[in-house]
Parts: structure tokens; C-alpha cells; sequence
């Protein structure tokens, strides 16, 4: 097992209905994606989740490993191809983020943007230490990158073979931290699921999934800013709840704080919205919604999060005295 992961089996006895044996819940947790993951699983006494749960932290080592947005790895290997002007074949486990990454950025009209991670190194967000407190970047070089306006649709894909791709614009980046929990929140449901473990709970760092249909429902919490005590979600079926804020990743600089969030239109960092928390049964849209609804602002948001057909969001004003908003898609799935 690797050295970033630990696995610690903790046992509650879950009362069910009828006959049935009563149940045990699993927990193991892991270092990757910059955060912690938590993974609980609901089980029978007699099963032994143990060899799943360590082959899931051999899957989430090398999804970090891949998707590393600065460390070497096949996406910084990808990067370099690309900003060569060069036909680069995309590995396996790439290839569905960056075809996803092209059609939400469609769909949020251009809000979520893969593409903008020269952007992101720009302002110095390429970093695990936070608060960034060295000088942001000079307006001549954010516009520099601005005006060749980086998007991943810039990106063509051959005909043949079909995983190769190529860009033309220079400013490209590619950059999967907007969906990169979303995206191993379902590998890591996938395979609980197809392991006979679908009663679990994955927490990303604060960002949950709930794999399956819950004989107890999960208690999804989701912090706020403006309040102390967190709002409760009660989860029974699977359903995806992340969150996007900017007061845990930020940078200061003279006195003033400013989020790691950035605008893929301006080029520069939100400050309209605290948090937005999309509610979703695809983790992906949900990670990826999240983001884009902050960049969208208050006034925007309810028209994003219908045009993406969110189940459920949730946005904080970066106003103190404005309420927290909760909106339902009565028109979702």
C-alpha cells in the first residue's frame, strides 16, 4: 500500500429490518488531489471490503498521478505536446476528461474552461501552499494569454487514430482541477458499486458522494461562510454535493485577498460569489457546476444552473447581507 494512504476499519453496528444480519461500516482514508479522501462503506459482518479499498487507493494514486496539473506526469507531458503545435496521443484516462471538459464548456458558456491552466500557473495557483502571498501577475501578462482566449474547443481531435489531438492557439492549457474530484468521486463509485459496495460515502475534502441506494441515509453536511452550523443534507440514492468557495485557496497581496477562482472571460480572479454548491447525481457535472456557478455570480446562476440541468444548487453572496440562496430544478432529471 502506498505510503500517501492508510486504511482504518471502524465498525458500528447498523441496526437493519427483518432478519437480516446486522451491518458493519468500513473507513478508509487517503492522501491525493491535495486533500484528504474518506471513503465509508456499509457491509455485512462477514464481508471484507479490505482488498477493494486498497485497490481503490492504487486507482487514486495514479488518477493523481495523471492529472497532476504542474508535478511531471502524463498531463504535464500532454501539455508540453501541445504547446508544440504537435499531434500528441492522449493517454486512456485523459481522454474522457478532456472530451467532457469540451462539452461543459459549451453548456456553461464558457464559465468552466479546462483550457485557462497557463492562466492559473500565471497567477500562481499552481501550488499546494496557500495563501499565496507573492506580487499577481501584471496586467500585460494576463492579457498576453487573454488575447489568444484559450479554450479547450480549441483542441481538434484526428479522425485517425481518434486519440490524437493538436491545438494551433499557444495560450492553451489543459487543467482537470475543476472536475478532477468529480471525476474520481465515479471511479471510486464504479468500483464499489460493481464490488457489491454501493452503500458508501466518498468525501473528497469536503466534496461527497454518495455511491448507491443507502438502507440508512448518509449525512451530507455543507458549510457555510455566513453560519456556524452547516446545513444537513439527508442522502439515500446516489447524488453528488460539491462545493466551490473562495475562502480556503486565496492569494494576498497588499491588504488585499483575492480568490483562486478566475474568471476564463476576464482572466482574472471572481469576487461576486463566496461559495456555490452544486447537488447532482453526476459528480463530474456537479464538480464542475460548482465552479462555473461562482464565476456566473448570483445574477447569472439560477440561468447556468438550469441550463445545465442541475438537480439542486445552493450560492452564497460575497455581500454579508445578502442570503444564501437554494434552488431546486423542478424540470431535472
Amino acid at each position: 500500500m502506498s505510503c500517501l494512504a492508510r486504511i482504518v476499519i471502524l465498525i458500528w453496528v447498523v441496526g437493519l429490518a427483518g432478519c437480516a444480519p446486522p451491518a458493519t461500516t468500513s473507513q478508509a482514508t487517503y492522501a491525493v488531489f491535495g486533500t484528504t479522501v474518506t471513503i465509508q462503506v456499509r457491509h455485512a459482518q462477514s464481508a471484507d471490503p479490505s482488498p477493494i479499498l486498497a485497490d481503490i487507493d492504487y486507482l487514486l494514486q495514479t488518477l493523481h498521478r495523471d492529472w497532476h496539473p504542474w508535478a511531471p506526469g502524463e498531463l504535464t507531458r500532454l501539455n508540453e505536446g501541445l504547446s508544440q503545435g504537435d499531434w500528441v496521443e492522449v493517454p486512456a484516462n485523459i481522454e474522457p476528461l478532456l472530451k467532457r471538459s469540451q462539452r461543459l464548456e459549451k453548456a456553461s458558456d464558457g464559465r468552466f474552461n479546462a483550457a485557462i491552466g497557463r492562466l492559473v500557473a500565471l497567477w500562481g495557483f499552481h501550488t499546494s501552499n496557500y495563501p499565496i502571498t507573492t506580487p499577481p501577475p501584471d496586467d500585460s501578462a494576463i492579457e498576453a494569454l487573454m488575447v489568444e482566449q484559450p479554450s479547450a474547443l480549441d483542441i481538434v481531435w484526428s479522425p485517425d487514430p481518434p486519440n490524437r489531438i493538436q491545438t494551433t492557439n499557444p495560450a492553451v492549457g489543459l487543467d482537470f482541477s475543476g472536475i478532477a474530484k468529480g471525476a474520481a468521486a465515479q471511479a471510486v463509485c464504479d468500483r464499489l458499486v460493481a464490488n457489491g459496495l454501493g452503500d458508501a460515502l466518498v468525501n473528497l475534502g469536503g466534496d461527497v458522494m454518495v455511491c448507491g441506494p443507502a438502507t440508512t441515509p448518509w449525512r451530507v453536511a455543507v458549510h457555510s461562510p455566513q453560519s456556524s452550523a452547516p446545513t444537513i443534507i439527508n442522502v439515500d440514492r446516489r447524488l453528488a454535493v460539491f462545493t466551490s468557495g473562495q475562502y480556503h485557496r486565496f492569494g494576498i497581496w497588499d491588504g488585499e485577498r483575492y480568490a483562486h477562482i478566475l474568471d476564463p472571460a476576464t482572466g482574472r480572479p471572481v469576487d461576486h460569489l463566496v461559495q456555490a454548491t452544486a447537488i447532482d447525481p453526476d459528480p463530474i457535472l456537479a464538480d464542475a457546476a460548482a465552479t462555473a456557478l461562482v464565476v456566473a455570480g448570483r445574477s447569472s446562476a439560477d440561468t447556468l444552473g438550469k441550463k445545465l440541468d442541475l438537480e439542486r444548487w445552493m450560492v452564497v453572496d460575497a455581500r454579508p447581507e445578502a442570503p444564501a440562496s437554494e434552488i431546486t430544478n423542478q424540470d431535472s432529471r
